[in-house]
């Protein structure tokens, strides 16, 4: 990331806003408020797929409800935080699946659950 920016200084070109925003917001928590992720009804599909294929075992209802592992609807892990949590687990609490998803389903992941609201 800070070779980027240096780079974009070093040609004099501004550095992608994204990746500005990205490392201002570096370690900041999620909140509550934040907006839901967005995600289509096919991308919601997929997920749902992959949910009950490697995460419905532990997560219930598509995330829904506590199982035998946490709600995940509702999540205050931003979803750069889902995204690590999914790609690398919790020693002792969570299996990594960086073995079993590639870099783009733990990304899609990470949205339908960001995208998850809590109902009452």
């Amino acid at each position: 990331m800070l070779q980027l920016v240096l780079l974009c200084l070093a040609f004099s070109i501004p550095p992608p806003a994204a990746l500005a925003a990205e490392s201002e917001n570096a370690g900041q928590a999620g909140s509550a408020d934040a907006p839901a992720a967005s995600v289509t009804p096919e991308q919601t599909a997929e997920a749902k797929t992959i949910f009950a294929a490697q995460c419905g075992w532990c997560h219930g209802s598509y995330g829904m409800t506590a199982d035998k592992a946490p709600r995940l609807a509702g999540t205050q892990m931003t979803e750069r935080q889902v995204e690590e949590r999914i790609r690398n687990g919790k020693p002792g609490y969570m299996p990594s699946f960086h073995r079993f998803l590639n870099d783009d389903q733990i990304a899609l992941m990470a949205r339908y659950i960001k995208s998850l609201r809590p109902q009452n």
